[in-house]
């Protein structure tokens, strides 16, 4: 595939589907572009990434944890110049990599199941269904086509609490035509549509024509209007008119037919399909202008803590990209791969742009659409529990024949319910009082770093041919990933052969244990 720069338009000559380029050669143009448009805008970089800090984000970004002292030494000594780009193949083939997009996916379809209770029952079907989408290598527009037409049972409402299915993509928006109209604009296309329901949108070109439009695809949905209408296990006797093409306006007499975004008519003529397997076609097809820019923004932002379009759900005229032909590669890299999240993760990975190291080194740096440094995110409620459970060498209860069931009772339940934070931004995500409490006092942590509980401390204290500096070393590889400097080995070298407050070894290092789970730099990507 050849890269060609038209004006300020890059145009990708002879590209089809199922014939993207190696990783490399994309993400070399991405760093040309990124290059070009720093020296514009006066924007000095900062310096690469050590190999530490690439490792300890790398794993955050694609196994949704910390990497183990062992995984951390192998890499560091590991002297082949290919080893970023083994370690990225070796991750995304890995159980971790599938049940961390598992996690970011069902975060990003059905946010109401985070942030409305009555709908955290539908969590574990939804999760099972695209953990096995995932790691079958399903490609993404497949992923989204049969969530989109899946064949919801709506003749027992138990059925629809079904281990296995995406039907709480429905759910979490009540079966109501407007809701998965702008449920499905923003999940799949990153439009906005919410606002042109009742009016023509005031910001933006859409209109209220248009929002109803997209509602008229789902128009078939039919349910009771009962007491127990908002409970997902209650949503019985539920029909879909599989025909409906129409719908009528709420307040008026209008009566809207299906229309896509783009103003093109369906072609009806195909009787076999659905108007959900119609919109289906129209909103996975590689020439809708949407979807792949969607998608690939979406990753791009798990990978930087925001998008190129950002909020990463929001392409309007209002809100252009910060790097539009950046976006528009990436999105041909998608289209030309068959939709293959695995490439996009790999070209983004192997730019220098994603390898720059979290320290500001000048002042242009400080604007986060420059992507001129790697951002400092706060940690997810998922990656800050499963990074927590291996440092301290906890090992989570595990169900075989469903690893999605939900527990709440589980420290991990419990910690997740304390550390949700329905922010859109990672960049903005906060600790609470009630979050640093339970770091400093709570009783996960407490027990997870006194030596009779954990497994990494215990057997640090008790190896017998461990010195104090190879003891502070390894809970440093443990905690943050990385050796100590000089002045943190004197610091927390002095403390450990002092005993510290207890004039005790072990409690000592429980102490400087306690401290490193509890310090800024394990709560952020760094």
């Amino acid at each position: 595939m050849r890269y060609v720069l038209i004006g300020a338009i890059v145009v990708v000559a002879g590209s089809s589907p199922g014939a993207a380029d190696p990783p490399h050669e994309a993400a070399a143009e991405i760093d040309r572009l990124f290059r070009a448009a720093w020296d514009k805008e006066e924007v000095t970089p900062t310096d690469d990434a050590d190999d530490a800090e690439y490792l300890r984000r790398l794993y955050l970004d694609l196994a949704g944890r910390i990497p183990a002292v062992s995984e951390v030494r192998d890499f560091l000594a590991d002297q082949s110049p290919n080893k970023r780009s083994h370690l990225v193949d070796l991750l995304l083939d890995s159980p971790a990599s599938v049940r961390h997009f598992t996690t970011a996916l069902r975060n990003a379809l059905i946010p109401q199941a985070n942030s409305q209770p009555q709908f955290r029952a539908l969590i574990p079907g939804f999760e099972a269904w695209l953990w096995q989408h995932i790691s079958e290598g399903r490609p993404y527009d497949q992923i989204v086509r049969d969530i989109i037409t899946t064949e919801l049972n709506t003749n027992n409402g138990s059925a629809l609490l079904s281990t296995t299915s995406p039907d709480a993509f429905f759910l979490v928006r009540e079966l109501k035509p407007e809701n998965l109209a702008s449920g499905t604009a923003r999940a799949f296309l990153g439009v906005r549509l919410d606002c042109a329901q009742c009016h023509d949108h005031p910001f933006d070109k859409w209109r209220q024509n248009q929002f109803w439009n997209m509602a008229a695809f789902y128009s078939g949905f039919s349910r009771p209007d009962d007491e127990n209408a908002d409970n997902p296990a209650m949503m019985r006797n539920m029909t879909e008119k599989t025909d409906a093409r129409t719908i009528n306006v709420p307040g008026t007499e209008d009566v809207v037919p299906a229309v896509y975004l783009t103003g093109l008519e369906p072609d009806w003529a195909d009787d076999s399909k659905t108007p959900r397997q119609m919109l289906a076609d129209w909103v996975v097809d590689s020439e809708n202008p949407y979807f792949a820019r969607m998608a690939v923004n979406r990753l791009w932002a798990q990978f930087f803590g925001s998008g190129i379009v950002d909020p990463v759900d929001d392409f309007s005229d209002a809100n252009p990209p910060s790097h539009p032909q950046v976006l528009d590669l990436l999105a041909q890299e998608f289209v030309s791969s068959g939709f293959d999240v695995k490439h996009v993760v790999r070209v983004i990975t192997a730019t220098k742009v994603y390898q720059l190291s979290g320290r500001q080194t000048h002042a242009s740096q400080a604007e986060p659409s420059h992507f001129s440094r790697a951002a400092l995110r706060g940690l997810t409620p998922e990656q800050f529990f499963d990074s927590v459970a291996e440092a301290v060498g906890y090992y989570q209860p595990y169900r075989s024949d469903n690893p999605f069931v939900v527990d709440m009772n589980s420290s991990r339940a419990r910690f997740l319910d304390l550390f949700r934070n329905n922010v859109e931004s990672p960049l903005e995500r906060e600790t609470t009082i009630l979050q640093a409490l339970a770091m400093m006092n709570g009783d996960f942590i407490n027990v997870a770093t006194s030596l009779d509980d954990s497994q990494t401390l215990r057997a640090i204290a008790e190896f017998p041919a461990m010195s104090d500096e190879q003891k502070l070393e390894t809970l440093f590889l443990a905690v943050l990933s990385r050796r100590p400097s000089a002045k943190e080995q004197r610091h927390f070298g002095e403390y450990l052969s002092s005993g510290g407050a207890a004039e005790n070894s072990q409690a000592a290092l429980s102490d400087v244990f306690w401290a490193l789970l509890n310090s800024s730099e394990f709560l952020l990507n760094h």
